[in-house]
């Protein structure tokens, strides 16, 4: 496996690459803008050239663009829902200009609406209409959820049904987060949980579609629905679920993100170099 942090952009995009580099990382992910605003600057094309650049000279990949924390399109609220679609569509369109391999979308909230159903369907026609207005070969994420209040497709199947409305299959596929899975109520901390998490993903959806793995250990028990992202190793997951999961044969060659908690580089350090152990220091 390849593994990576998400970077900040606040030095622009070839800055990105920078620090991933200076971490030691293979691959990394960044968000395509201002994570918690709506408006967005156009790409400055000098900004885009230098980091198709340095990417280029780094080696490093794959990279994956993050979608910001507003866009929700699984709100029955019709202002919200368009507006979340049209920002999802932007970032979309950036992740392209920058020549990301994966675009990761969460599914969002349902809120106060009870039909998940319905809920599924809203998030599949938002990615279905931004599919046929952003042409790109950026593969579309769809990333697991905690199950936290009203978030919808905490379970493999839900994320399923919606990758089967939205259509586009070879443009579309899943990000697969490991605290947000344990705490939906997979069990990640024994092999048999393992097997039968990654064989209801192969069922459901195929393997070859698993684009991407966020790996966060979690602060929260298995079946909480707390998203709480921890260091690798030291959350309820534990070292051995990891350990599990990262030497699994089927997600040789998959890309593994670090999420967890940072004070300071030396976290993220810390973090990969854990993940390269528990994997058997393997990198591809």
């Amino acid at each position: 496996m390849r593994f990576g942090v998400h970077t900040s952009i606040g030095k622009g995009p070839a800055g990105a690459v920078f620090i991933a580099e200076q971490l030691g990382c293979d691959c990394f992910q960044i968000f395509a803008g201002n994570p918690r605003g709506w408006a967005r600057k156009p790409l400055d094309p000098g900004e885009v050239d230098k980091y198709r650049t340095a990417l280029r000279a780094s080696g490093l990949g794959p990279v994956s663009v993050h979608l910001s924390y507003l866009p929700n399109p699984a709100t029955p609220d019709a202002k919200l829902y368009e507006r979340s679609v049209l920002a999802i569509a932007e970032d979309y369109r950036r992740a392209v200009a920058l020549g990301a391999d994966y675009f990761v979308v969460h599914p969002g909230k349902r809120g106060k609406d009870r039909d998940e159903k319905a809920a599924l369907q809203r998030v599949a026609k938002g990615i279905k209409a931004v599919l046929s207005h952003v042409p790109g070969e950026t593969v579309f994420l769809l990333e697991n959820q905690a199950g936290s209040g009203s978030e919808v497709a905490a379970g493999m199947a839900e994320l399923a049904g919606i990758l089967d409305l939205a259509g586009e299959e070879k443009r579309t596929g899943i990000c697969l987060d490991t605290c947000h899975a344990f705490a939906a109520g997979y069990e990640l901390r024994t092999p048999d949980g393992v097997e039968k998490l990654l064989s209801e993903i192969d069922h459901l959806i195929g393997l070859s579609r698993l684009g991407l793995l966020h790996l966060n250990d979690s602060t929260g028990d298995k079946g909480s629905r707390i998203d709480r992202h921890f260091h690798i190793g030291r959350g309820k997951i534990g070292r051995e679920g990891f350990k599990y999961l990262l030497t699994d044969p089927r997600l040789a060659g998959k890309a593994g993100i670090l999420e967890t908690p940072r004070a300071s580089a030396e976290d993220d350090r810390q973090n990969l170099a854990v993940l390269r152990e528990l994997s058997g220091g393997e990198g591809e």
